[in-house]
């Protein structure tokens, strides 16, 4: 599956998904972050430099970075190890800013090794 595909899938919440995962299950789907995160990553790579963007991905980048870290602190939602769970929602704001701002907020390969890896 394609990068924008992916994320495309990811944000509609289907099944497998994180969003659906953490928003159904109170569950928070490592795997499911992953992809999510590496698609956010590639679809961002890819509209680097572009003048504009489609609606739903700039969306779907605000939401992941505004909403996941509001839905997971609320006290009583079971969050994984703290130190992962705080570099996961670095993450997503990274990836919004390399997105809205065009240029990756690390001056190597962080990003990309997070994204793809975390």
């Amino acid at each position: 599956m394609m990068a924008e595909e992916q994320l495309k899938y990811e944000l509609d919440a289907e099944d497998g998904s994180f969003l659906l995962s953490l928003r159904t299950e109170l569950r928070w789907d490592k795997q499911a972050f992953r992809n999510l995160t590496s698609a956010m990553y590639h679809v961002a790579l890819d509209y680097q430099g572009a003048d504009s963007l489609p609606t739903w991905i700039a969306h779907g980048f605000w939401f992941c970075d505004t909403w996941v870290r509001d839905w997971t602190t609320h006290e009583n939602f079971p969050r994984p190890e703290q130190e992962y769970y705080e570099k996961s929602l670095l993450l997503l704001s990274d990836l919004a800013h390399f997105l809205f701002v065009g240029e990756s907020p690390y001056s190597d390969e962080t990003l990309e090794r997070l994204a793809c890896c975390l």
